[in-house]
């Protein structure tokens, strides 16, 4: 109970912080986007544009100065408040969150091109949507145990071994996962992962990846699905300072929120009330695009472990930009008028504005929160938006002190001894390898 009343007066003090912006608006107003009548389908109404041209020397991901080698790797982050902070996620292009248990638990997807660190984490296991984000970006799957289906019979919708294997049969060699899938449990790859014992992290919270050692197991560069960008801020929409999805609200917690930083002119994130940093290096995450991206969120067979979250086929999506709110379109889908759930998966995933364009992103790293469609999603704005709901608005109080720049990590030396399987709580997930 006292963990519980203390995350409830640190959310209550960052989320204050949220709503109030450095020069205060003279009236705002906190408001639920509408999500009514909001639904996902693999029929796709929105024109689908080429393969972005890629700019030599900038990043197709960022859009900042870059030279290298595109090797992505998307790395699978234990979301859990006993995993925080994490490592490495400052580094990451792009980072996803989305649900991983019905209630409200999330797990997220770090994705690695630009800038590699040395390590990230803590790394745990894969869920189907997460091998689904891994077929469009091409490169590198890392996760520590994997989701499976212990009945007889094949469960693709579910079992990421039956998911993966109809589409790559040479996935598994032996009994084992093999590149591109890095998978820490079994001998192949189990020595590219150790245990970080930082004081901070216990087990099953504290599993790292050395991932220049899986950048060096690349042999080719898979397609590149580089995004549209721009040089001029977004100046559509409406002022809209902080966001807010309460993924689950009970103890242990899974709350995020973004704030508008309007010095840097991006977004800075927070996890349950607190700053969300990097343990690598110290630094806080910040993004030059957030998008929360709708899509009808079900659990298999009524298993409230067994998240089927669909990323083909078109939805709803909320943009915010330059402290700028539109809410947008995406798209993945191999054809003009119809998404398939397996020749879409190949195919980028693309953001259209309020006007059906594909969005021009801004330079920066981008955070994408994948939410069902009735999420509540709420909001600071500058003025009233269609169709919300409005919300009490929290009362203001003194703005806090600056929180201390945390101390780096200490740079982990690998181990040459294998991580043991993660025992999972069969109250929070079953059936399934590792953690």
């Amino acid at each position: 109970m006292h963990h519980m009343n203390k995350w409830i007066l640190a959310a209550a003090l960052a989320l204050c912080l949220l709503l109030c912006s450095v020069a205060v608006a003279e009236e705002s107003y906190y408001l639920e986007l509408p999500s009514k009548g909001i639904t996902s389908s693999m029929k796709i109404t929105v024109d689908i544009p080429e393969e972005n041209d890629v700019e030599e020397g900038f990043s197709p991901l960022t859009g900042e100065p870059w030279y290298g080698d595109y090797h992505p790797i998307l790395v699978t982050i234990d979301n859990h408040p006993d995993a925080l902070p994490h490592w490495g996620v400052a580094s990451a292009d792009i980072l996803y969150e989305m649900p991983v248990q019905s209630d409200g638990s999330t797990r997220s997807a770090a994705l690695f091109v630009s800038d590699i660190p040395a390590f990230a984490g803590p790394v745990r296991s894969g869920r189907v949507p997460w091998a689904s984000l891994r077929e469009m970006w091409g490169g590198v799957w890392v996760f520590y145990g994997w989701q499976n289906w212990y009945l007889s019979g094949y469960h693709p919708t579910v079992d990421v071994v039956d998911w993966v294997l109809r589409l790559h049969e040479d996935a598994r060699v032996k009994g084992r996962w093999v590149f591109p899938f890095i998978e820490g449990t079994e001998r192949n790859y189990s020595s590219l992962f150790h245990r970080e014992h930082d004081g901070n992290h216990v087990s099953p919270h504290d599993v790292q990846i050395d991932l220049r050692a899986v950048d060096a197991l690349f042999e080719s560069e898979p397609t590149v699905h580089a995004f549209k960008f721009t040089d001029e801020p977004q100046q559509n929409g409406i002022d809209v300072d902080s966001i807010l999805i309460e993924y689950k609200t009970t103890n242990p917690a899974y709350v995020t929120a973004f704030y508008y930083n309007e010095v840097t002119g991006k977004y800075d994130r927070f996890r349950n009330g607190e700053t969300y940093y990097d343990a690598l290096n110290g630094m806080n995450t910040e993004y030059a695009n957030v998008i929360v991206l709708r899509t009808d969120v079900t659990w298999y067979n009524n298993a409230p472990q067994r998240p089927v979250i669909p990323l083909v086929g078109q939805g709803t999506c909320e943009i915010f930009q330059n402290g700028k709110y539109i809410r947008g379109t995406w798209a993945r889908t191999h054809d003009d008028s119809q998404a398939d759930e397996l020749k879409s998966l190949p195919c980028r995933m693309i953001f259209f504005d309020e006007n059906g364009e594909e969005l021009e992103m801004q330079v920066g790293k981008t955070a994408i929160q994948v939410v069902d469609n009735e999420q509540a999603v709420i909001v600071s704005a500058g003025e009233k938006i269609d169709g919300a709901t409005a919300q009490a608005t929290p009362k203001p109080t003194a703005t806090p002190k600056p929180t201390r720049t945390p101390k780096p990590t200490r740079t982990p030396k690998a181990s040459k001894t294998t991580p043991e399987p993660i025992i999972e709580n069969n109250d929070e997930e079953e059936s399934f390898f590792g953690g």
